[in-house]
């Protein structure tokens, strides 16, 4: 299921996208829709979506803008625009998609499809996971993990791990030997490699090995692990660290 807000200044805009999608109701869930772009930016700090569905012309802040306010963006952007076809290749490449109003539902669809093949996981990988599960309870031992970088799959002791985090689309992996890499998954899809007990989701855009934590601010909501990194920690997940950790 592909989880999405709309984010447009004009009601009437939102209601006729939201009609739209009713269409596609086993595909796509609206977990809300803003006028305002603050009231969306708030909510994106808090909740997780997969795509936003987002307005390029709005009288608090263009949509380009909007995106600005994201350092790391783990979301993924279709424009919805009254401009013309030819405005748009300025802006092409910040997008899955665009979607010119009024709505045409051929065009939706296309979008959908387009939104689907980018949050789908391949084949290969998910068989390699479960393969690699199966191959460590026989062993008995600690879980390897797996990242995909370079055009190569690695396998990874969880040990040499410090925290992954995201960058839009993409997530860097911080090492204990003061490497990184940088993976073409969102932190949402990274997470499923980075797995509890050992790692822990603490903040939209972070993902840290518990056992490299060093100390722990509550009051000020964040970690600070082994090699001094200062993670952030999200405020509903500050009183369950300690729990995890």
């Amino acid at each position: 299921m592909i989880n999405a807000i709309i984010v447009d200044d004009e009601m009437n805009a939102i209601k006729a996208l939201s009609l739209e999608l009713k269409n596609f109701r086993e595909q796509v869930s609206v977990k809300g829709h803003f006028t305002s772009a603050s009231g969306a930016i708030d909510f994106l700090k808090n909740n997780e979506v997969d795509v936003v569905f987002l307005d390029m012309e709005m009288p608090e802040m263009t949509g380009l803008d909007f995106l600005e306010r994201f350092q790391q963006r783990n979301f993924l952007v279709v424009f919805t625009t009254a401009f013309s076809k030819y405005a748009l290749n300025a802006i092409k490449q910040e997008a899955v998609y665009y979607l010119l109003k009024p709505i045409d539902i051929i065009e939706l669809e296309t979008c959908i499809k387009r939104i689907d093949k980018a949050l789908s996981k391949d084949t290969f990988e998910e068989k390699l996971d479960e393969a690699l599960k199966k191959l460590n309870l026989i062993k008995g031992g600690p879980q390897k993990v797996k990242i995909n970088h370079d055009g190569k799959i690695v396998f990874y002791h969880p040990d040499e791990i410090l925290y992954g985090e995201g960058d839009g689309n993409y997530s860097w992996v911080h090492f204990e030997n003061k490497n990184k890499i940088l993976v073409t998954k969102k932190l949402k899809q990274l997470e499923e490699d980075l797995q509890e007990p050992i790692f822990y989701r603490v903040h939209n855009s972070y993902i840290i090995n518990l056992n490299k934590i060093k100390a722990y601010n509550k009051n000020e909501g964040v970690v600070i692990l082994e090699n001094k990194a200062v993670i952030p920690v999200s405020r509903q997940k500050r009183n369950n660290i300690l729990s995890k950790i």
